[in-house]
């Protein structure tokens, strides 16, 4: 199968070209960026989602799209917008297939970020291309980058959110599902995905210290608003009856005992 990947050179994206060729799968990383060398150039694609600049070249001969790419720092171009474009080239090619990758909660936890993730959820859906969307939790690398910066946020504690809980994944494990989910072509919005176990922040916190080698201790804040009370009613993992097909294999502490990568973000 032609599987593109957007956002192929991002944290998620390099995982599934990973799993994705390892899986015998032909593989097009789309990047705003230009191919890094001749050796890449046959399985690249550069292509803009904010202005829609090189997308049909993109999605053209493509059996299935693997949509990672987006911009958590608030440029909705990038995701409605973006997915929009994307979703409309990719019909328009006759694309058999669109994944989109989402966010567990996003439906019920008002954060800017997950409201934009949600509008592009909604495009795709009036879109009339064939898609599936997967909602995984927040990544095991993503948890430690927020508790290195909240380590290193005061100088003789380390804050964090009072009541919050953590289901967090594995890139692998999400790169896993997205593959299985291409295998079984589009079946809509499907089952939330996370982790093994769900943690308060603060057991999460603890067992990242005792990895890190960090001494400070920690400081419970307290949350306001509705952002706050949503991921303290824990709507950023899964149920507790949630399946084990629809849970990661690799455990936080398990991930913790890896080798630090060199670029873990």
């Amino acid at each position: 199968m032609h599987v593109l990947v957007t956002g192929g050179t991002g944290t998620l994206g390099r995982e599934v070209v990973r799993a994705a060729t390892a899986a015998g799968h032909h593989v097009t990383t789309m990047s705003r960026q230009p191919a890094p060398g001749p050796a890449a150039a046959a399985r690249w694609a550069t292509a803009h989602l904010v202005t829609g600049e090189g997308l049909s070249a993109a999605v053209a001969d493509v059996d299935a799209i693997i949509h990672a790419a987006s911009d958590p720092r608030g440029n909705h171009a990038a995701d409605e917008d973006g997915t929009r474009r994307l979703a409309a080239a990719a019909r328009a090619a006759g694309v058999r297939h669109l994944v989109y990758v989402s966010i567990v909660g996003i439906d019920r936890i008002p954060f800017p970020y997950y409201v934009r993730k949600l509008a592009a959820e909604r495009a795709l859906k009036a879109s009339g291309q064939p898609y599936s969307i997967l909602r995984a939790t927040q990544f095991h690398s993503f948890v430690d980058f927020l508790l290195h910066k909240s380590a290193g946020a005061a100088p003789l504690v380390m804050p964090l959110p009072a009541g919050y809980h953590v289901q967090s994944v594995d890139l692998g494990d999400v790169a896993g599902r997205l593959l299985r989910a291409i295998a079984d072509g589009p079946r809509g919005l499907l089952p939330d995905y996370g982790g093994p176990e769900r943690l308060t922040v603060r057991e999460a916190a603890r067992l990242w210290k005792e990895a890190r080698g960090v001494r400070k201790p920690i400081l419970p804040l307290p949350g306001f608003g509705a952002t706050a009370a949503a991921f303290r009613a824990s709507h950023n993992t899964l149920p507790a009856d949630t399946p084990t097909e629809n849970r990661g294999r690799l455990s936080w502490a398990d991930w913790l005992a890896r080798p630090v990568e060199t670029r873990p973000y």
